[in-house]
């Protein structure tokens, strides 16, 4: 889609500034602010029912210690409506993106939050390390993380593993000792393995595969060379970067260490890859995936019993998280935006939000109390958020659209696939990387 020719930002702020001006000089006061009694539009794609009742009850929150009101819009097709909207001169005062991708792609409409009037000092001082690093582009904070979800987790069924005498690794040196000594364990039993991995994922088929490797980046390289990455400062066909498809290698291409080796895991939905571990005996001992997959977990299993989860382990003394999450925007000069923006993100917008049985997300605040969350699982993780040095947004969800959900997805099925090798791989995924510019005209 070709981008409309649209009046400029500044021209619009200065439209706005005049209108609010006006409206002051009148006496009406519904520009919120201090003052109370504004409003604010809020759009966002958050599907789940009792996830919109997590996010409608830190509104509410809001509304009650201000007075001012919002006005929520839920979209089931976001990116749709949301850049149709902004493009279109008619966007919401504050929007919630779920890649920091979408939202660079709307940057010249959105103010930087720090113009806007948000805090953002005190937010650097109260958030976790990266809530504000996935919304900044060209030196400006156009963005902040409000709710994330953790995918450093390594899961392994509890009773088992106990049983087993194994223990939880805490460095990636000992999760590569472990796995060989379950292989070893296991051998007898082709039914058995160490690891259970799955990627299927229809289209999106491959996107597995990135959470690894990002994990791996972040582990090996740390977070700098993570962002330079995720910014093509370096290549794909780099030895940090071909590093760490290699140590991904070293896993997922010995057949020895994964249940149905690359055949299972090209073939198995990610949905369904941790079922083995729940079998008796346990079919595989270590799974690596995000939060969410606790909700496809036997309904009857149990935390510390059935199963557990722990920090997936660095590779050297600091303990990094990647993670993915939803960045609030500001489109407008509305004092009742920034309001709202502070909220969500203040001690008590985050205990309204994430305290709510719905929520199903961690907290972005340092400060945040894990007892809040509403079941243990989620204070587990953010038990382990907690204890992270630093953290960083899904990588892919920050390249472009057609390098994050196309060629780093597809070219990395081929490779495991075996049907081309590592160089073929990493130097096609830096041919997709548009020019500057191209991505926004092709769209």
């Amino acid at each position: 889609m070709t981008l409309t020719a649209r009046p400029t930002f500044r021209f619009a702020v200065l439209l706005i500034s005049i209108a609010l001006a006006a409206a002051a000089c009148g006496g009406d006061g519904d520009d919120g602010g201090d003052g109370g009694a504004g409003s604010v539009s809020l759009l966002h794609g958050i599907s789940g029912e009792e996830e919109q009742a997590a996010l409608q009850q830190a509104v509410d929150a809001f509304e009650e210690a201000t007075g001012n009101t919002v006005q929520v819009e839920a979209s089931p097709n976001f990116e749709t409506v949301v850049l149709t909207r902004v493009q279109g001169g008619n966007p919401p005062d504050v929007g919630l993106y779920p890649q920091p991708g979408l939202l660079q792609r709307v940057q010249d409409d959105s103010i930087p939050l720090e113009d806007a009037g948000v805090d953002v000092a005190t937010l650097e001082s109260e958030l976790v390390d990266g809530m504000l690093t996935a919304g900044t582009f060209d030196d400006a904070v156009h963005g902040v993380v409000v709710k994330l979800g953790l995918k450093s987790l390594l899961w392994y069924p509890a009773d088992d593993f106990e049983e087993a005498g194994y223990e939880v690794p805490q460095t990636w040196d000992e999760l590569l000792t472990l796995t060989e000594t379950i292989a070893t364990d296991t051998e007898e039993d082709t039914t058995r393995a160490p690891w259970c991995i799955g990627i299927e994922s229809a289209d999106a088929t491959g996107w597995v595969a990135t959470d690894w490797i990002e994990d791996i980046m972040l582990r090996l390289h740390g977070a700098d060379v993570y962002d330079q990455w995720v910014n093509h400062e370096i290549m794909f066909d780099s030895p940090e970067v071909r590093e760490a498809f290699e140590e991904l290698e070293t896993i997922w291409m010995n057949e020895e260490f994964v249940l149905g080796g690359t055949t299972g895991i090209l073939q198995t939905p990610f949905g369904d890859a941790n079922a083995p571990m729940f079998q008796d005996p346990a079919g595989c001992f270590l799974h690596r995936q995000a939060g969410f997959i606790a909700g496809n977990f036997p309904p009857d299993a149990e935390l510390g019993t059935d199963y557990d989860v722990a920090y997936l382990p660095g590779t050297g003394e600091e303990n990094p998280a990647l993670f993915a999450g939803d960045l609030a925007a500001i489109h407008t000069d509305n004092p009742t935006a920034v309001e709202f923006v502070e909220f969500l993100v203040s001690a008590e917008g985050q205990e309204a939000w994430m305290g709510h049985e719905g929520a199903g997300s961690l907290s972005v605040r340092t400060d945040f109390d894990s007892a809040s969350y509403p079941d243990e699982g989620l204070a587990a993780q953010g038990e382990i958020f907690a204890s992270a040095d630093v953290a960083r947004f899904d990588g892919s969800d920050q390249m472009p659209g057609q390098v994050g959900a196309g060629a780093f997805w597809e070219e990395v099925v081929a490779w495991v696939s075996g049907s081309q090798d590592l160089d073929t791989t990493l130097q096609n995924i830096d041919a997709a990387w548009p020019e500057e510019g191209e991505e926004q005209e092709e769209e």
